[in-house]
Order: structure tokens, then sequence, then C-alpha cells
């Protein structure tokens, strides 16, 4: 009998029947996922359930992986997809959750993540890690060949850990020396006749050397061919230096889901000048998505054209960085060809010239102040310092900064439609009347809350974004409470665990520790809930259970809950 356990055990015989039935889904899905090349298995029983392809575009990052559903249950095995050896375990109430890296002979590793409990020889590792350190969160690199496994070994079982919308595994293949992720596609031979599908395409006004204007979107339809086409094949833009744009989708089968398309190319009267894939994108890259892609709309569309500032590795054979110059009146021919993993193909051709010729010129945005793209820039005035590192923004261009902090602990920096690869670093100097509480001074953007470092009387943050920003104080300290009814105390001897409910206001749950009869005892954070749980296992003593729960803040303010329990 095979028991995977981290603070509690998982029914061993219900993984069972939830396995046979993914794996009569699988032998029915057998027409599709023929045998991989790369000696690769799949990492779980029902690999036909992509939800989500690599290169896929997610607000503020491409997806890196795949993501294969599990039908909205959880504990579903999760096998090593090659032998090899466990070189990371990492336990986080954000991100991947709890996630298993395995490097293997050939020079890759293999990601699983998301996942609800390890294996117990790994699930050992990872509870005396946590009790070591007295934290949930951990990421642990281990010695080189010290935990192996074999090809099809489960080694976890599917969850919704981390930042998870939903129940699924997340699987990525990486490059074991740059720590890239690879296109997992690629690693596995797939018989897929379904070529991508494009919904619009959209046009760019790029004579602004700084900022890409969007110009206007045309429908793809499909004739009685079967081909791609425009309602008007030959258009007439309003501008001649046109950046194009595309929005569209992928499926591994007919029904399949709705996945980012692999690659396009773009044909200027038959010559390529612009071919982007999506196989080999760095995580340092991850927010090119915002550049790379844009929402119009209810479409996101992918731009065939480049910025200053691009990844080395996507694109190739681009002529004028993708730009269309159009500078006649003719008709000039253009073909969009899009392109999946496995070669299936779609094109549409159609007809553009330009209303009128006019050249490039400078950016819209009148301001004394202009960062270069590739240059660090650094502001020191009014009580505010800002450093932006060379190869931040993806366009050179102007910046507004409008400082209030003083009177109205408000801070503008324009342009907001600005997409910064990292992120900047913005200092102010504390306002006198909140001196005494300067390390508590948040800077508040929306919904996003950002903490301070203080350095000499002054207070400095790591930005991502320019925008507008609001200074606030956070004085009070994390909420702690229970949410059980007396009907449900009353039959605590049937509860395999207990949960206290824990939130804050502005700031956010930093850190967070739970004692059991003066002992400190592992407890799981669930961000999605906000609920701090401690698993009943063979250890929890018998009778008066006395706990006492401590929850600080991002910027320190502590909130302690005591609670007395009869078990």
């Amino acid at each position: 009998m095979f028991l995977f356990m981290q603070n509690r055990l998982v029914s061993y015989s219900h993984s069972v029947v939830i396995a046979v039935k993914a794996f009569c889904l699988l032998l029915l899905s057998s027409q599709c996922f023929a045998q991989n090349y790369h000696n690769y298995i799949w990492p779980i029983d029902s690999p036909f359930s992509v939800t989500g392809n690599y290169g896929e575009l997610r607000p503020n990052h491409f997806h890196a992986g795949i993501d294969f559903s599990t039908h909205g249950v959880i504990n579903l095995p999760i096998y090593a997809v090659e032998e090899g050896y466990v070189s990371r375990i990492r336990v986080s109430t954000t991100g991947y959750g709890k996630s298993i890296y395995i490097t293997h002979p050939d020079g890759k590793v293999s990601l699983y993540a998301h996942l609800n409990v390890f294996s117990l020889k790994i699930a050992s590792i990872a509870k005396k890690q946590q009790y070591n350190i007295q934290n949930y969160e951990f990421d642990l690199l281990l010695k080189p060949k010290t935990v192996f496994v074999i090809k099809n070994e489960i080694i976890a079982l599917s969850g919704n850990t981390g930042s998870s919308t939903g129940p699924h595994l997340h699987f990525e293949i990486r490059d074991e020396l740059s720590e890239t992720p690879l296109n997992p596609f690629l690693f596995y031979k797939l018989t897929d006749n379904s070529p991508p599908e494009l919904w619009h395409l959209g046009f760019y006004d790029l004579s602004d050397t700084c900022d890409p204007r969007w110009m206007n979107g045309v429908k793809v339809t499909r004739n009685h061919n079967d081909s791609l086409v425009l309602a008007d094949d030959h258009l007439v833009l309003e501008y001649s230096i046109v950046g194009l744009s595309f929005a569209g989708f992928d499926r591994l089968f007919p029904l399949g889901n709705p996945n980012n398309i692999y690659s396009a190319e773009l044909y200027l009267d038959d010559q390529l000048i612009y071919s982007h894939t999506l196989d080999h994108i760095d995580f340092a890259d991850g927010r090119y998505c915002n550049e790379f892609s844009e929402a119009i709309g209810k479409h996101k569309y992918q731009k065939c054209f480049l910025p200053e500032m691009t990844p080395p590795e996507m694109y190739h054979n681009c002529i004028n960085k993708g730009r269309l110059i159009l500078n006649d009146s003719v008709y000039k021919k253009l073909r969009l060809k899009v392109q999946d993993e496995f070669g299936n193909s779609s094109s549409l051709q159609c007809y553009v010239k330009a209303r009128k010729i006019n050249g490039y010129r400078g950016s819209a945005i009148k301001s004394d102040l202009f960062v270069k793209s590739h240059e660090n820039f650094d502001l020191a005035k009014d009580n505010v310092q800002i450093h932006i590192p060379a190869n931040t923004l993806y366009y050179s261009t102007p910046i507004i900064i409008e400082n209030t902090i003083a009177s109205s602990g408000k801070l503008i920096i324009l342009p907001r439609e600005a997409n910064l690869r990292s992120p900047y670093t913005l200092g102010l100097a504390v306002p006198e009347r909140y001196r005494a509480h300067a390390e508590q001074l948040v800077l508040r953007s929306g919904k996003s809350v950002f903490t301070p470092v203080l350095r000499n009387d002054s207070l400095f943050y790591s930005l991502k974004n320019f925008d507008w920003y609001h200074l606030e104080l956070d004085t009070l300290p994390p909420q702690i409470k229970t949410e059980y009814s007396s009907r449900k105390l009353k039959e605590v001897w049937k509860m395999d665990s207990f949960s206290f409910h824990i939130t804050d206001h502005l700031s956010g749950v930093g850190r967070y520790n739970v004692w059991l009869n003066n002992i400190w005892v592992l407890a799981e954070y669930d961000t999605k809930t906000d609920l701090l749980t401690y698993y009943f296992d063979e250890e929890t003593p018998i009778g008066l259970l006395q706990y006492r729960v401590e929850v600080i803040d991002r910027v320190g303010n502590k909130k302690y809950f005591d609670y007395l329990l009869k078990k």
C-alpha cells in the first residue's frame, strides 16, 4: 500500500479509482497521442486534457509549460517522465505552490507544480526542512543524486496549491544549465491534424518611434473552399509605416482547448520580413508578453513587429523589425502564415497600400525627461529618486513625473502604457509627519501594494510599471478568527484538520506561526481561501489543544490569537 503524507494521509484506494478512470479516458484518446520520441512518458494519465500550452499569453508573463486539467478533482497520480534525481523541492503559498524538480541524464529538468501532496520519500524531506526552519514555505536545493526516481514512479498527487485558479497539473521541461523553460510539445510526438485558426488581423501605426498606435482590426472568415479570407482583401491603410498583428488560437484536436499559436511568418511581396517561434523563452523575458501582445476589445493580438529591445531567441529573419514600409501608392501583397509545433499551418493573403505617405515622428508625449532603452536613467529631484536600469524599457520614451507626496501623498509616473522588462527603483524622502512609522509606509497602485526598504530617511520601492501611486500608512495588524459553528465543534473528533481565517487589510500577510501546547507545529496557508490549516496527525496530542497563532503583515504589524480546542 502506497501512502502519501504531508501532515495528512491520502487514501490510496481513492487515488487508484481516479487513476483507473483517467486511464480509460486515455485509451479513448489513443488516436491523438502517439509514443514520444524523446523517451519521456506523460506525467499524468490524461495528457489530452491540455488547458494551457507553452507560450500562452498570460497577464504579465508567457506560460512556461503545459497545463493538464484534472477535471475539477485533486489527488490524481503524477509520474516522473524519465529516470533522474530530485534536485529541488519548493513549497510556496503563491506561484507554483508545492512543486518538484527532477534532473534527468539528458541534461533536462522536469517540473511538476500545484501538487497536493508529495510521495512519502519526498514528503519526509519536505517536512524535515519545514520543521528545521519553522516555516511552511521553503525552496530546497538537494545534492545531486541523493534522491533517485525511476521512470513512471509516482512522485506526487495533483492539487490546486499556490496561485492555481483550479485543480490541474502544471508541467515544464527546462534546460539544466540555463534553467530556461523549453516547449514541452517538442519532446513528444503527437498525432495532431488541426491547423491553427485566425480570427482577426490588426494594424498599428508605427510612425511614433516610442509608441505603436492601434489603427483598426479586420475580421477573418472562411470561404466556400475553406480558405482564410477577408471580406475585402484590398486594404487601404491610413499610414505608411505599419505593423501587423493577429488574433487566433490552435487546438491539439478538433474539439480541444483553444491554445496559443506556436509560430508566425509574415511575407511582403513574397519576401519573408518577420518570423517568431515560441519554444525558448527565458524567465527574464516573461514580461515581454505585455509588449508582444495586446488586448483589444474581446481579442488578444500578437504583434508581428519588434520594439527596440527583444528576446533574441524568439525572432528570426526580421527586416525593418517586421515593419511594413508602404512608400508608394501601389498595393503590396501581404501573406501571414501561422503554424503549430507539428507542422499544421494556415495562411491568409491580402493586399495593402497607404492612403498617405508619412515618415517617422517623435513621441506625442512632451517632456524634458527622456529614457533611452539601452542606457541607465537616473533622476534625483524634489525628494524623489528614480533609477531605471538599461534594458528595462522595450521602447525609448519620454516620461512625466508629477510629485505631490508632501501635500497629498500622490505620485504620478507616465506613460502608463509603457511596458517594462524588469523593475526599476523609486526612492522617496520620508515625509516629516510619517517619520515615526517610516517602514510602514506602503505605496498603493490600484489593487497592488508595494512595501519599502528604509535607508537613511528615504523609502525605496521596487516597481514594475509606470502608474498613479499613493503613499499610505499601514498600522493595523492582521485579523485572525475561526469560522466553525457550535455544532461543528461538537463533532471535532470527526475532523482531520483545524483552520484559522487570516487576513490583512493593506500590506498583506507576510509571516505566520502556529504553536500547539507551546510547541511550534506546521500549518499550511492557502492564499485563495485565507485559511491557515493545521492537519491532525499521529503526533497530535489527545485532549485539550491550546493553539497560539501569530500573524505578521508585510510591514511588521503583528497579531496573536489564542484558542482552546477539546479533541
